[in-house]
């Protein structure tokens, strides 16, 4: 039976690998550290236990995940989805009367209207 369990010896390969690919100083990423250390385990659970093949594909995986944090800050630098306009929760009152409260205000004004 063959055992999933990481061993000492593993544990400290990945956390070299790890340290290759930890950014320097006091401010780090620990959301890009945990993705990169769960795809190594992942990886190496998956039999692929040599140092240079999980530094290979670490280093591939930490560019796509730049990329993405990339594309994310871009777009949120933009504003978000492009073409709409922020709205504030007084507009969407205003142009939405899903529950009815305005038709039963305005039914309401109708039927006690002096004339």
């Amino acid at each position: 039976m063959s055992s999933t369990y990481l061993t000492d010896i593993d544990m400290r390969m990945i956390e070299r690998l790890l340290a290759e690919v930890r950014e320097p100083g006091a401010c780090r990423d620990f959301d890009r550290e945990t993705a990169a250390g769960r795809f190594l385990i992942d990886n190496f659970q998956r039999k692929r236990t040599t140092e240079v093949d999980l530094r290979g594909l670490l280093a591939a995986r930490i560019k796509v995940l730049e990329s993405l944090a990339r594309g994310i800050s871009r777009w949120d630098d933009e504003g978000g989805a492009p073409g709409k306009l922020p709205r504030t929760e007084a507009q969407r009152r205003i142009d939405n009367d899903t529950d009815g409260a305005r038709r039963r205000a305005k039914e309401t004004y109708s039927r006690n209207r002096l004339v």
